[in-house]
């Protein structure tokens, strides 16, 4: 067998997959820093609008000048990914104007448990002990980062907690869409999603009052909510794209050490020795998860040497 030399561990889908899916985190958490900090000035239903529109006018242009198409109407799963991915995102809206931002990512990156137990149903993967292992180091990390919130039982705790599950649905589905262009799949997504809020808008009654843009700052927020929640959306549906789902939503749990982090800077949250292992806990379990390259070749060099003189003999 041939080796392989001088690649890094970011050279193997898996660990370009976690690549993704940590700057997806980076991105999702400064998203729900704005939108809480923008949660005071405008209603949450009209922030999640205005998201998903200026992200689905983001992910049009760049369909458009990649030759792709927007909307695929004949793929019934994609279909299903951005309804899914419309409620959950309404959930996490809604958690985000009403929590601190570290308890909405704590609660929101259960997702893992979910996806673990589900893609050997739906997809057909099996999930290594090194994957439960990571996966019960980052949640034991989540319970002592925001262990008060973990069974808060409000409207928006509860809201977290649907968006949770509703995510892991998204993330299998990604998976199983790998095949169509993560910027058809955002476009689709965030055009889906904004028809949806505006019906739910004009259903409920709520105004379009836009005075809040008035102010340079809450402007400058807006436009940041968009773009990083469309980096963020693409990293993540990318990262599903090239990597196995139990892994790279575990992957997921590095959200929650961003997002504690921008409460600690700019809201000044006091965060306890405990809190720290948590999130000493969570980037150790992403960090677990990196496989070396020289390691996976060695394997496989081993299994064919063994073929070899099994042939031999």
């Amino acid at each position: 067998m041939k080796r392989i030399k001088g690649l890094s561990s970011l050279s193997y889908a898996n660990n370009k997959a976690l690549f993704w899916m940590i700057l997806g985190g980076f991105d999702f958490a400064t998203m729900g820093a704005l939108i809480h900090a923008l949660g005071s000035e405008c209603d949450w239903l009209i922030l999640a609008f205005l998201r998903m529109f200026m992200s689905f006018v983001i992910a049009l242009i760049l369909t458009r000048r990649a030759g792709l198409k927007p909307f695929l109407f004949d793929r019934p799963l994609l279909w299903l990914r951005s309804l899914v991915g419309c409620a959950a995102m309404i959930a996490t809206f809604y958690a985000l104007t009403k929590l601190p931002i570290s308890d909405v990512a704590v609660i929101t990156e259960s997702r893992p448990i979910w996806v673990a137990i589900l893609a050997g149903f739906l997809l057909g993967e099996t999930t290594s002990k090194r994957i439960w292992l990571s996966i019960i180091l980052g949640m034991a990390g989540v319970i002592l980062v925001e262990h008060a919130h973990i069974t808060d039982q409000s409207i928006a705790g509860l809201a977290a907690l649907f968006a949770a599950f509703t995510g892991a649905i998204v993330m299998i589905l990604l998976r199983k869409l790998k095949d169509i262009d993560p910027r058809t799949i955002v476009a689709h997504f965030s055009g889906t999603a904004s028809a949806v809020c505006l019906v739910l808008i004009l259903i409920l009654g709520k105004e379009f009052d836009f005075s809040f843009m008035e102010k340079p700052a809450n402007l400058l927020m807006l436009a940041g909510v968009g773009v990083f929640g469309t980096v963020g959306q693409l990293a993540m549906t990318k990262a599903f794209s090239i990597g196995e789902a139990p892994g790279v939503a575990s992957a997921g749990f590095m959200r929650v050490g961003f997002s504690a982090g921008y409460d600690l800077i700019i809201w000044q949250h006091a965060f306890q020795l405990t809190t720290l292992l948590g999130v000493a806990l969570i980037l150790g379990s992403t960090g677990g998860l990196l496989k070396s390259p020289q390691n996976g070749n060695a394997e496989e060099e081993t299994a064919e040497e063994k073929a070899q003189k099994i042939g031999a003999g």
